[in-house]
């Protein structure tokens, strides 16, 4: 037997032979088949007991000749010189007890190396097949290229396409024809380029294992719902705030933000600028009023037109930038008096360069303070003691 993957994995130690599983099949040696199978699985696939007691296990036909190329002999011997531990292979015995007596040649190696020829090998191939063993007996070698020829095509290139196949395990058992394609084209439908599809799909792959009426009822709730047209750049993740939510969990987001004063139309202005802003938690929200609508007085209408502040990390960017601009404000140090999303929303080098790097002399505790990020507003200080 070959070892398919040059990483190290050493073969297994030979197996018992079946010699004692060689039963004439009637009724009354059915259950002596059973018990003489159970300690098989015990003794060379390294189960419990327990485990090879399962029912499903218990199914998994008597070998009637040894020499037969598809006994449990040689798919237990393939299946760990490919590296399968004995965790994995319970797990895989248990969910597909056929598999056991999957012809090796013929059907096992075959399916393994199309996986290979992805650049599957060593853990990453272990990896998809303990979690998704149905490519090995539900999923024809044919019906793997086609799928795998797809999204390549889809997605650019053989790595983008490994990598979807590594982030979303049930993409090769999802059908080509009822759900890959189709959830392809309902996105395809909405006007999205290939690049941003493309960009997409790479990332959450497992969209295109949805199903399709699902993902065609959240496209159309993120124009109905959110009030995002799909020619909008926010289009995209309207839809990936959508399929992570689901309408019930929408309908929290907007009650809790109602809860804080919001209005549905203060809501709908902040979703069509950034989605997702509707993921982030009561706590930070609850931060974010204090901070921006109580302690500094702008209205909600401010931040639903400027959702970015609602996003950004309190401790780490808003506290210490604001520090620095009250300073540089009590000094009289700036030229122009910026707003706060500007302060807020450019990059970190752009703030230094702007508010930090040029009082550098002047104000050498300042720039200190902002570099070691132990700057924070003196009073919300105050307020936490």
């Amino acid at each position: 037997m070959p070892i398919l993957c040059s990483n190290g994995i050493q073969g297994s130690t030979p197996l018992l032979p079946l010699r004692t599983l060689v039963l004439p099949h009637s009724a009354s040696t059915a259950s002596i088949a059973s018990d003489l199978f159970k300690g098989y699985l015990v003794k060379n696939a390294a189960l419990s007991r327990g485990a090879a007691s399962t029912p499903t296990l218990t199914k998994v036909p008597v070998c009637k000749s040894p020499e037969k190329k598809n006994n449990p002999n040689s798919t237990i011997d393939f299946l760990k010189k490919i590296g399968l531990d004995d965790s994995q292979f319970e797990k895989i015995a248990n969910s597909r007890p056929r598999l056991l007596r999957s012809k090796v040649q013929k059907t096992l190696i075959p399916k393994i190396r199309v996986l290979q020829d992805l650049g599957l090998c060593g853990s990453e191939l272990i990896s998809v097949i303990a979690s998704n063993p149905s490519l090995l007996t539900s999923v024809s070698r044919n019906s793997l290229l086609a799928k795998l020829d797809f999204l390549k095509s889809i997605l650019g290139s053989v790595e983008n396409a490994r990598n979807a196949v590594k982030k979303a395990k049930w993409l090769l058992h999802a059908s080509l024809t009822n759900t890959l394609q189709p959830n392809f084209g309902l996105l395809k439908s909405y006007g999205i380029s290939d690049e941003r599809l493309q960009k997409l799909l790479v990332k959450n792959p497992r969209y295109l294992c949805c199903n399709p009426k699902w993902v065609q009822e959240s496209l159309v709730r993120v124009e109905q719902v959110l009030g995002i047209p799909r020619q909008s750049a926010m289009f995209l993740y309207g839809f990936k705030v959508m399929v992570s939510l689901g309408m019930r969990n929408l309908e929290l987001k907007f009650e809790m933000f109602k809860r804080y004063g919001w209005s549905e139309s203060d809501v709908l202005v902040m979703v069509k600028r950034l989605p997702q802003c509707l993921t982030i938690s009561e706590a930070r929200l609850k931060t974010g009023m204090d901070f921006f609508v109580n302690k500094l007085g702008y209205e909600i209408g401010y931040l639903a037109a400027h959702p970015t502040l609602l996003m950004l990390s309190m401790e780490g960017r808003i506290l210490p930038r604001y520090a620095v601009f009250q300073v540089l404000q009590e000094k009289e140090l700036l030229r122009r008096n910026p707003s706060i999303y500007t302060v807020m929303s450019i990059s970190e080098s752009r703030f230094l360069d702007a508010y930090v790097l040029p009082f550098k002399d002047e104000l050498p505790e300042l720039y200190e303070a902002y570099a070691g990020k132990k700057l924070v507003d003196s009073s919300v200080q105050k307020g936490k003691q």
